[in-house]
């Protein structure tokens, strides 16, 4: 038999050992498979790239992000974390040695797992995929993979609406916070539209929370826009700028009206703290505002 087909037949057993043991609720065995069915892709990654080649990779992406829901259905925390960390690793690498249809393929896998957790309101498992998300977000944006980052951008704000109604505290700052994250490191890479996409983002989730009346959220989202306004400072993208001090202002109207003092005060603060004496102009500022909530109309369709 050759190499070829025994590395095929240990992926299909593998495969199949992932289910068994995930039914069987033996939460080691599920971690060990996923692992076993990661490290199959990674090889299979840096092989020379074909069609089938690109098949077999797709097809353990499926694999794994269907035993990490199998896992779910039998409520294993663990080793649902375990599938969207393989997955994610999947995607980073693939990125890595820029095979993006894997990387994308894979990401998507970690974006629907995440939605699915935070539906069964699974915190820990939510929150891991994730982190997943975010991983991929900032990886992207180093190595400037535009259509990656933005997806990431947009499966965290996904996951932190559905985290959010019900109320999955550790799922919903954590995806704030990495969306800000993403944010930074596309603004280090001058990447202004991903920029962009996550201060926007961060102000649709900072409303959201005011408007569900969670202080705690609605803080988290103005200090990630603070955060990322520091970042946008430092590297001159005098646009987004106005952006981030155009969703800190609304959100501060909107927490105003709701009442909540604390969130108020922090976006004050954050409003106070940014740099805006190199902001353009008063002219070229609405001017900017107005190309910018256009932005935000035809983004949130495509979202």
């Amino acid at each position: 038999m050759s190499y070829v087909n025994e590395n095929e037949l240990d992926e299909v057993r593998t495969i199949e050992e992932g289910f068994k043991k995930a039914y069987d609720q033996d939460t080691k065995g599920t971690v060990e498979a996923i692992d076993k069915l990661r490290n199959f892709a990674f090889q299979l990654i840096h092989l020379n790239v074909s069609a089938e080649n690109e098949l077999d990779i797709k097809a353990l992406v499926i694999s794994i992000g269907d035993i990490g829901r199998a896992a779910a259905e039998m409520r294993m925390e663990i080793a649902c974390v375990t599938s969207s960390r393989a997955l994610g690793d999947i995607a980073i690498e693939a990125a890595g040695q820029k095979r993006e249809p894997i990387a994308i393929k894979a990401l998507s896998v970690v974006g629907n797992l995440a939605m699915e957790f935070a539906a069964k309101g699974m915190d820990t498992a939510a929150k891991g995929a994730a982190e997943s998300l975010g991983n991929c977000g900032k990886v992207s944006s180093k190595i400037k993979m535009e259509t990656m980052t933005s997806l990431s951008e947009i499966y965290l704000m996904q996951v932190a609406l559905k985290a959010m109604e019900i109320n999955l505290s550790e799922t919903v700052i954590a995806s704030i916070s990495l969306l800000g994250e993403i944010g930074a490191y596309s603004a280090e890479q001058t990447m202004e539209i991903s920029t962009l996409e996550a201060a926007v983002i961060l102000e649709d989730l900072g409303n959201a929370a005011v408007k569900k009346k969670s202080e705690s959220y609605a803080k988290a989202a103005i200090q990630a826009l603070e955060n990322l306004g520091t970042a946008v400072s430092q590297y001159g993208l005098k646009s987004v700028l106005v952006q981030i001090a155009w969703s800190l202002e609304t959100i501060r109207v909107f927490t105003l009206e709701q009442n909540l003092k604390d969130a108020c005060r922090a976006a004050k603060d954050a409003l106070e703290s940014l740099n805006t004496a190199e902001m353009l102009d008063e002219e070229q500022n609405l001017e900017k505002i107005q190309e910018i909530k256009k932005f935000h109309s035809l983004f949130l369709k495509k979202s």
